[in-house]
């Protein structure tokens, strides 16, 4: 079971990022990122701008959309045959929490939410969309993703509400 993980066109890889460098980073760290070649999950994250034009440099005003590419493996399995659905919740969540540190600053999850449509079988690659709202004024970002296969069956959704951290909580980047 070979994961295409390739970039996809008008995708760019997300430590081609000024602040998605410092998030590259911290995904390799992540339990459900951090291995790129384990049986479990595979996941590569790029951005993109939202602007028509894929060579658009991103801007705090319009940020860059951060989007991956999953592979579930056969260790990510739930029902027989099928990923997981914490799997599918976990790599929903890490994206959302990414996408809120690419347009925003770190943040963590305040309250998630994940709708799950249909079971995604294993040795999938699957699609991971996501997109962030404003910073609200309360020190809070809302961001929603969802799971898509490469012919438009919607796996999962989610949406969440993140509390931005403060730059005394160690973390560093963030921001477009």
């Amino acid at each position: 079971m070979a994961a295409d993980l390739d970039t996809p066109p008008g995708w760019l890889p997300l430590d081609a990022h000024p602040v998605g460098a410092v998030i590259a980073r911290y995904a390799t760290r992540s339990f459900v990122a951090n291995d790129p070649f384990g049986d479990r999950l595979r996941v590569r994250y790029f951005h993109r701008a939202f602007a028509p034009d894929a060579a658009s440099r991103a801007t705090a005003e319009q940020p860059a959309a951060l989007v991956a590419r999953v592979w579930f493996g056969p260790r990510a399995e739930g029902p027989p045959g099928h990923a997981h659905g914490g799997s599918m919740a976990a790599v929903l969540d890490e994206a959302m929490g990414l996408a809120v540190w690419l347009a925003h600053r770190p943040a963590v999850a305040a309250h998630l939410e994940t709708d799950f449509r249909k079971p995604i079988p294993l040795g999938s690659t699957i699609t991971v969309e996501t997109a962030v709202g404003p910073a609200e004024g309360s020190g809070k970002a809302r961001a929603t993703s969802r799971l898509v296969g490469d012919d438009g069956t919607v796996y999962a959704e989610g949406n969440a509400l993140f509390v931005l951290l403060a730059a005394r909580h160690g973390f560093a980047g963030g921001g477009a």
